[in-house]
């Protein structure tokens, strides 16, 4: 029997309350198992990167934004996020471009 992908919303649905008590660490580890159950969840791969931008890892942070984009091209948070750690990175060229697509999709 193979695993059940809608298994991956517990974990983050976890990830998210360990994510709101600051407890970055476990939120990590919830939404990699999301992930691993349901490759397919773009959220949990959001919520990856907003998790490693705030620990201070903006390349893991752009590695896990690129995967949710690749399965939701349509989410202006998801590139606005990236786009922030474009920035914070110091590539303003890229941070733009994603901000600019953020607008298009109705972000800010």
């Amino acid at each position: 029997m193979g695993l059940d992908p809608k298994r991956g919303y517990a974990y983050y649905g976890r990830g998210l309350a360990w994510s709101n008590k600051g407890d970055d660490d476990r939120a990590i580890a919830d939404y990699d198992q999301a992930v691993d159950l349901d490759p397919k969840l773009a959220d949990a791969y959001y919520a990856l990167g907003l998790a490693w931008a705030h620990k201070g890892d903006h390349d893991q942070a752009i590695v896990d934004y690129n995967q949710a984009i690749a399965l939701n091209q349509k989410s202006a948070d998801f590139y606005s996020a990236r786009s922030a750690s474009w920035k914070a990175k110091g590539n303003r060229e890229r941070a733009e471009a994603d901000r600019k697509t953020a607008v298009s999709l109705g972000g800010k």
